[in-house]
């Protein structure tokens, strides 16, 4: 179901509708989209992960010394949250260093150039930060309403929610906040992820989130990589689709955390995540006149993630950012970092819901406003397009708001389903001369986790890939999106097809006036999910009495069937009245095509049903949809594709090898594609060679699956075959393979056993009162790292080389075993 805001004539609502911003009924409506009940397993999972992982770090921290919390010099905070794979531990930072005229926000205000009032009334935003804000400060007013218990002031919490929505009674409003209006409710960030979880699915739609991992806190392979963090920052918004959480950058290029890559290649935690807003820090633009305007900062952290994404997404003053501090109701404090750029674009983005909603009486998807925010950026870096520095350029919030209050005159704004094996088309219409704005953006499912410990690995993180192009109809002209090398980091951007980004904008020139066609389709034949959303921003087009889309671009059938049905939606323009009718060229012969209705005076839809296609082979059918009016014609685009199953070929079964043993139980297996017109893959594992013990069975569209929770010294068999909606291949070959031994601290039964010293630097001494005959040492994964068989009762080992972290020793004497634990500094 496709819903497109196509309006016009209702723009002057814009100034005398303030009052319909998010009211506890919206909130309440926007909950009811939601699976109430997926939200909660989440939840709890979440909730359960993080308390898992604090206790871990706990006890770790009692182990080895560490602090919990530390205050930072730059008046912000540090908390333990967790480990990292190796054992060493992993902080949360706030990501302070040491408004409104540079994002253009003070224009959409009362009184503003824009000529709108939207100043937050009504509106609720979220802030997870360090510790407990100063709700009583002169300029918040009582408006945050703090959701848990900190145990002290945060003058970074504090400054951050005075940038959101700091009135502008002092100073002549110089401290006034982006939505200086708004409330706020207010978290610290420890347990950030649940609580995010259940208060999207109480229909919260934007938060903000001035915090991170620092980049040279960590091993350097962290750096880039998609952690369980990103994943889950992903597995929230794609569960709560209207939830947008905005996140800072980092502050961390200067850091020496990652020398090798030019200042590049410094990003973690969430600003990795897909569905968010990730921002970077510039110093202040008072009068924006081209990208030489936007000077980044000294200190913002620059992408990209290691598959190549455009991270940061969007850029904001972060330098010199003077609001509201804790140590008093009147005391004000100027910071730098991230942390004060990203509270600039979360109660922008806040403004811009407000406009949508006072227009539309509804508020707009999360990847609708990403969409709408990184469209309508400035030009910021020394070429056009995006970079993995500025994001997609300097946010402009007058620009955006613009394209909400034009929109069905000069720009067009619709949200979309994509099923497996369809398309989208729309029609729009442009005057030859200025630049056209179009953006395709989803919230994609989360990623997979790829293995840790290694550098850079550039498999993507995107599971839905949609692609998005541009032709000139009548002519052989098309037009690609942005996209950048993720190899060459400092390459300017260029035009093609992008296989990493869950955004896709492109920038074009019209070569001449007339109708141009989007189309956009999914790679490979199977979407997760079974659908994907998507949203649609256009700017830049010239008025048009009705636009023509379809959902229906490209269907699948399998041959032999009888009929199908393309759906062609109708938006006329308001006060627009003529009759358009509707004609198709390029039915298959032998096949009988109807349009029902054949003419439309209204928006509505259009049905091309083609009748006894059984006789058609298997290949692709294109089909053009042409509405004439009384002074436009608008075409689109339909292919029907016929597959059968027939041409898929046994799958080749690839990792890990036939009869390995000593696999983790967390294991992830791999295959070769099939050959044919595959859209999955079903997969089954189980415990005997007939498979009548299943252990797991389902599908994916990948070539690999991860299996977790397999038993330990367990033998396991597993094969895959290929499928289509016409039905599956063959199973593959069996292949077995055998989990290693569990690992756990178990009682010294091994005779004067001694291992020291511990903690250890370089060497480890194994010694006891009896024969050692095999030494094997393990990661906290379970992964073997190294194994030595003795003649002796001692030995002494170089772990060196071994990252810092703490390891499992297992000895074995005869028929007897210990297992110890071991802390490499």
């Amino acid at each position: 179901m496709k819903k497109s805001t196509f309006l016009s004539g209702v723009v002057l609502l814009a100034g005398m509708a303030t009052a319909m911003a998010q009211t506890p009924a919206e909130r309440q409506e926007i909950a009811a989209k939601y699976n109430q009940t997926a939200l909660t397993q989440l939840e709890a999972e979440l909730a359960n992960d993080f308390e898992e992982r604090q206790q871990k770090a706990m006890v770790a921290a009692a182990a080895n010394g560490w602090d919990i919390e530390i205050s930072l010099p730059d008046g912000g905070n540090a908390l333990l949250v967790g480990l990292y794979p190796d054992g060493s531990p992993m902080y949360y930072s706030t990501d302070n260093r040491e408004g409104g005229i540079t994002t253009r926000t003070d224009r959409v205000h009362t009184g503003g150039a824009a000529g709108l009032d939207l100043n937050g009334e009504n509106m609720l935003g979220g802030i997870w930060d360090g510790g407990r804000v100063r709700s009583t400060h002169n300029i918040l007013n009582d408006r945050v309403t703090q959701m848990d218990n900190p145990a002290s002031l945060s003058n970074h919490s504090t400054h951050v929610s005075g940038t959101m929505i700091g009135n502008g009674d002092l100073f002549a409003g110089q401290v006034k906040g982006m939505a200086h209006v708004a409330s706020l409710i207010a978290y610290d960030f420890n347990s950030d992820e649940p609580e995010m979880t259940a208060e999207a699915g109480n229909g919260l739609l934007v938060s903000n989130h001035s915090y991170g991992i620092r980049a040279d806190n960590g091993p350097l392979w962290y750096i880039g990589y998609y952690d369980n963090n990103a994943r889950n920052i992903d597995r929230i918004i794609y569960n709560a689709p209207y939830y947008l959480p905005i996140c800072s950058a980092g502050n961390d290029r200067q850091s020496g955390g990652n020398n090798g890559d030019g200042g590049y290649d410094y990003l973690t935690d969430k600003s990795l995540a897909k569905n968010n807003i990730v921002v970077a820090a510039v110093n202040e633009v008072l009068n924006y006149t081209g990208p030489n305007s936007v000077v980044m900062s000294s200190f913002s952290s620059w992408g990209p993630p290691d598959d190549g994404r455009i991270k940061p997404d969007i850029s904001a003053k972060g330098v010199n950012m003077t609001s509201s501090g804790s140590g008093s109701n009147s005391a004000f404090s100027t910071l730098n970092g991230t942390s004060m750029a990203t509270p600039n674009v979360s109660g922008s983005a806040m403004l811009l819901q407000q406009h949508y909603n006072d227009i539309n009486g509804e508020f707009m998807k999360a990847s609708t406003l990403r969409a709408l925010i990184l469209s309508t950026a400035d030009e910021a870096g020394t070429a056009p397009g995006p970079d993995y520095r500025f994001g997609w350029g300097l946010m402009n919030t007058e620009r955006a708001a613009n394209v909400i209050t034009n929109n069905g005159n000069t720009s067009m704004i619709a949200e979309a389903s994509m099923q497996s094996n369809r398309a989208y088309t729309v029609s729009f219409t442009a005057d030859g001369s200025n630049d056209v704005f179009v953006a395709v953006a989803w919230t994609d499912p989360e990623g997979n986790l790829l293995p840790s410990g290694n550098n850079d690995v550039n498999t993507p993180s995107l599971i839905n890939d949609l692609d998005a192009v541009i032709s000139q109809d009548g002519t052989s002209n098309t037009f690609s999106p942005w996209i950048l090398d993720g190899s060459n980091f400092q390459s300017s951007a260029t035009t093609g097809v992008n296989n990493v980004d869950n955004i896709e904008i492109i920038q074009f020139t019209p070569p001449a006036a007339g109708v141009y066609t989007l189309t956009v389709n999914h790679k490979g034949d199977f979407l997760v999910g079974e659908n994907q959303d998507f949203a649609v921003v256009i700017d830049g087009i010239s008025n048009q009495d009705f636009s023509v889309s379809t959902e229906d671009a490209n269907i699948v059938k399998c041959a032999a069937e009888m009929t199908v049905d393309f759906n062609i939606d109708v938006e006329f323009d308001a006060g627009v009245t003529e009759t358009v009718n509707f004609t198709v060229n390029g039915v298959p012969a032998g096949v009988t095509g109807t349009l029902t209705p054949s003419s439309l005076s209204s928006s509505g839809t259009v049905v091309l049903n083609l009748d006894d296609i059984t006789g058609l082979a298997v290949g692709d059918y294109t089909m053009e949809i042409v509405g004439t009016g009384t002074s436009q014609t608008t075409s689109t685009f339909v292919t029907l594709e016929i597959t059968d199953m027939s041409f898929i070929t046994v799958v080749e079964l690839d990792f890990p090898p036939n009869n390995a043993g000593n696999r983790p139980v967390d294991i992830t297996l791999e295959w070769d594609a099939a050959a044919g017109d595959v859209d999955e893959y079903f997969y089954e594992v189980a415990k005997d060679e007939v498979f009548t013990d299943i252990v797991e069975s389902a599908s994916t569209p990948d070539l690999f699956v991860e299996i977790t929770g397999l038993e330990f010294e367990t033998e396991y068999f597993w094969r895959v075959r290929g499928a289509n909606i016409c039905g599956e291949g063959e199973f593959s070959d069996v292949r077995k393979f055998t989990t290693m031994i569990e690992l756990g601290l178990g009682d010294n039964n091994i005779d004067g056993l001694q291992l020291y010293p511990n903690p250890t630097s370089n060497l480890l001494t194994i010694s006891a009162a009896v024969q050692i005959n095999t030494v094997e040492i393990y990661s906290v994964l379970g992964e073997q790292i190294k194994v030595v068989t003795l003649d002796g009762n001692s030995t002494t080992f170089d772990i060196s080389s071994l990252a810092s972290g703490t390891y499992f020793v297992k000895i074995t004497s005869q028929n007897t075993s210990a297992v110890k634990q071991i802390i490499k500094k």
